[in-house]
């Protein structure tokens, strides 16, 4: 969960039109185009997350991020059957209650709650949860796996320098490379992870229906 209490405001008289902000936007808000020969800025402030992507970056320094009316970016995992939720978590290899973006302290459960309620893509998951907001690189494998782990293959739109590719993980390490590297401890690694993942749940978090 996070919330949204600032959106951003471009000086047209410092922008170049370089496209930077429309390219690093991580839910795909802002247009930058050229209309008879001016630059144009569009922003849709009904999908920005008030990330600060676009503020950081401006080669320009042609953007500032204002106040606006405050809101929620939160998925309620009270919607699903806690058994749901988990099944996604565990087969992304998450514990439901693992931290899964640091920048707004958001759980595996409240990410496997919006993919269960219909979140197909990066950019719908942040929206939906605000995981993803903030810096926007800690989080993006982690949805990434979520999406894999409910069936769900996407690649990013051309226009954009979002980065979905995926790195291995402990339980993507194949035979051969384990067999030529014997000094590092691949299955320990895993086993150890795995008795994170499989750790019960908390029984108060069982009452989610």
């Amino acid at each position: 969960m996070k919330v949204v209490s600032v959106q951003p405001d471009v000086n047209m008289a410092l922008c170049q039109g370089c496209k930077t902000c429309q390219m690093v936007c991580p839910v795909y808000a802002i247009e930058v185009k050229r209309v008879d020969k001016q630059v144009q800025v569009d922003i849709d402030f009904k999908k920005c997350v008030g990330c600060w992507n676009c503020e950081q970056r401006c080669p320009d320094h042609a953007i500032q991020m204002v106040s606006r009316e405050p809101f929620e970016l939160r998925t309620d995992i009270s919607r699903f059957h806690y058994s749901e939720i988990e099944s996604l978590c565990r087969k992304a290899h998450f514990h439901p209650k693992q931290v899964v973006c640091y920048c707004t302290a958001s759980r595996a459960e409240e990410l496997a709650a919006a993919v269960l309620g219909g979140a197909r893509s990066p950019d719908a998951v942040v929206r939906a949860t605000g995981i993803g907001a903030g810096c926007g690189i800690e989080c993006n494998q982690t949805i990434m796996r979520f999406l894999g782990a409910a069936g769900i293959q996407y690649e990013r739109p051309k226009q954009s320098w979002q980065w979905y590719g995926q790195t291995a993980t402990a339980w993507d390490v194949p035979s051969k490379i384990k067999e030529d590297n014997p000094v590092f401890r691949f299955d320990e690694d895993r086993q150890l992870l795995d008795r994170i993942v499989d750790a019960s749940v908390e029984p108060e978090s069982l009452d989610r229906r």
